[in-house]
């Protein structure tokens, strides 16, 4: 229903459907990501969703696929953003996956960005010190009008540590 779909037969029978399920992740993921990326080009960056330019190896046989990747004009990385519909307790395998993509890009900063959080907190990574990971959240229970101010506060910082990050 949401990318389009409809549970209708392709020769037009009608088909009874009882119930419904979304995959929050994907819905959290595609939001947020859409949003971001609308925040983000004002500032004159290049947004790419789902980017599948980059790989963990020198063999190509690891593909990375960031939830969005924030590039130069001329196409280099600056920064990523990974989105996860999570809440609690930081999984250590989401810190990892993210720093792999810093790690693959080049990166001195990264956002992991959750569904629901109490506190945000930064990591500057041992032995890279120059690299940070920024774990924050959106409270998706405020009305819309705040949480577009929540995504265009976080679009807002991004360009900001960019910004510092390149000097």
């Amino acid at each position: 229903m949401l990318r389009g779909a409809s549970y209708e037969l392709d020769d037009g029978t009608a088909v009874r459907v009882d119930g419904l399920m979304l995959e929050m992740w994907r819905v959290f993921e595609d939001f947020l990501c859409v949003a971001l990326a609308e925040a983000l080009r004002p500032a004159g960056y290049t947004v790419r969703l789902q980017d599948r330019r980059h790989h963990l190896d020198h063999a190509r046989r690891v593909r990375l696929r960031p939830d969005l990747v924030l590039d130069t004009p001329d196409g280099r990385p600056l920064t990523v953003v990974d989105a996860k519909y999570k809440t609690g307790e930081t999984p250590q395998e989401d810190l990892y996956q993210v720093l792999a993509y810093c790690t693959a890009m080049g990166l001195n900063r990264a956002y992991l960005v959750y569904a629901s959080k109490s506190e945000s907190h930064t990591h500057v990574i041992t032995g890279a010190e120059h690299l940070q990971i920024v774990e924050t959240a959106l409270d998706l229970t405020s009305p819309p009008e705040e949480l577009r101010a929540q995504i265009t506060g976080l679009a807002r910082r991004v360009v900001a540590d960019t910004a510092h990050f390149r000097a």
